[in-house]
Order: C-alpha cells, then sequence, then structure tokens
C-alpha cells in the first residue's frame, strides 16, 4: 500500500515562484503529465483519440 502523508501533499512555502521555472517543470514533466491524462481519458474514445486529446489537455495547461 502507498504510504503518503500529508507533508508530501503540500508544497513547502519557498517564496514566489518564477513563470519560466514553473514552465520549465511543466515542460520537465511533460511526458508524464500526457501519460496521466491518457490514463484519466475513457477508453472508449479509442486509442488515437486520446492520444491526442491528452496532448491537448497538457498543452492548454502550459503557460501562454
Amino acid at each position: 500500500m502507498l504510504n503518503v502523508s500529508t507533508q508530501d501533499l503540500v508544497p513547502s512555502p519557498v517564496g514566489p515562484v518564477d513563470v519560466e521555472q514553473a514552465e520549465a517543470a511543466l515542460v520537465e514533466r511533460y511526458p508524464r503529465l500526457v501519460r496521466i491524462a491518457y490514463l484519466v481519458l475513457p477508453p472508449s474514445l479509442g486509442r488515437n483519440r486520446r492520444v491526442l486529446t491528452a496532448h491537448a489537455l497538457v498543452q492548454r495547461s502550459l503557460p501562454r
């Protein structure tokens, strides 16, 4: 069983986050975010539609 405490879920207060740093973190984690989005989409969409939709969802989360 996964053992997660509330400390693991709450970010530590480090001060204001730079937009460039936040964007870099998202870009670095892009493949993982796409996989998660793919997994939560309904299988009835089909594989190709799920892949495209997962990429679209993650791209929309990136800062412009």
